[in-house]
C-alpha cells in the first residue's frame, strides 16, 4: 500500500531461473516504502500525510529533533562511531614454527586515518604432554590450543556520511621482515545507526580459518546536504 512501510526477508539463490539446490545462501533484509508522487494537476496526493518511516528514518528523526522526509535524499548521518576489537578466534598460524603475531588495521573506505591493535604474539601449541599407561601401552595426549589473541582496545572514527561508508577490519601478521596478510571483514554502518551500540562476531573473508570479535558505539550529528555549509 502507499504510505506503508512492508517488512521482507527475501532468500538468496544461485540463479533465478533454475533452482539448482536447497543449498542455504543466507537472506536480504529490506524494507520497502512505496511513495506516489503528486498529481500533475494540481491535485495533491492523498497518502501524502500519511507517509510511514522507515526504522531508519525513525532513528534520524530521533536524533535530529526534526526529520523532514520530504528531504530523505538530501540527509546526511554525521557521527563518531566507537569500535572495540574485542578478540579473535581460531587465526590461522602463520610461520613453520606454528606461531602468528597477529593484529588489526581498521579503517574507513572514505577515509585517510588508519588504526592499529598492538601486536600479539602468541603460539599455537601448549606444552601439555600427558603421560598415562593402560593395559601396560604407552598413549601421548597432546593438548592443543587456538589462536584466539585478546586485545580489547577502543578506536574512535568521525564519520562525515555514515550512511555511504564503509568500516574495513583487517588482520594481519607480524614478522621481522614485514607484515603477512591474513583476512578481513568489510562492515557498512547501518546496523550500529540503528541500534546505536552492539556486539558481534564476523568471520574473517580470505583466510583459512578466523572470526573477529568487535563492539560497536554509534553517536550521531545527522544533518542536510542543503544545510551542510551553514555548519
Amino acid at each position: 500500500m502507499p504510505g506503508k512501510v512492508k517488512d521482507v526477508w527475501l532468500e538468496l539463490v544461485k540463479d533465478l531461473e533454475i533452482q539448482r539446490d536447497k543449498k542455504p545462501r543466507g537472506q536480504v533484509h529490506l524494507e520497502l516504502l512505496y511513495y506516489p508522487f503528486e498529481k500533475q494537476e494540481g491535485v495533491s496526493n492523498p497518502f501524502a500525510g500519511q507517509i510511514q518511516l522507515t526504522s531508519l528514518e525513525k532513528v534520524l528523526k530521533t536524533e535530529s529533533n526534526g526529520y523532514d522526509v520530504n528531504q530523505r535524499k538530501n540527509v546526511i548521518t554525521r557521527g563518531v562511531l566507537s569500535v572495540t576489537v574485542i578478540s579473535a578466534e581460531d587465526i590461522p598460524a602463520m610461520d613453520v614454527m606454528g606461531k602468528a603475531d597477529p593484529f588489526v588495521v581498521l579503517y574507513l573506505k572514505k577515509g585517510e586515518t588508519k588504526k592499529k591493535t598492538r601486536v600479539l604474539s602468541i603460539s599455537i601449541c601448549s606444552a601439555a604432554l600427558i603421560y598415562f599407561s593402560t593395559y601396560d601401552s604407552m598413549y601421548l595426549q597432546v593438548v592443543t590450543e587456538t589462536l584466539n589473541p585478546i586485545w580489547n582496545q577502543t578506536f574512535d572514527f568521525v564519520v562525515e556520511d555514515a550512511l555511504h561508508d564503509l568500516l574495513i577490519v583487517e588482520v594481519w601478521d607480524h614478522d621481522t621482515f614485514g607484515k603477512d596478510y591474513i583476512g578481513r571483514c568489510i562492515l557498512t554502518l547501518t546496523r550500529a545507526i540503528l541500534e546505536g551500540e552492539f556486539q558481534d562476531t564476523y568471520v574473517l573473508q580470505g583466510a583459512k580459518s578466523g572470526k573477529l570479535n568487535l563492539h560497536f558505539k554509534w553517536t550521531a550529528q545527522p544533518i542536510y546536504r542543503d544545510r551542510d555549509r551553514d555548519q
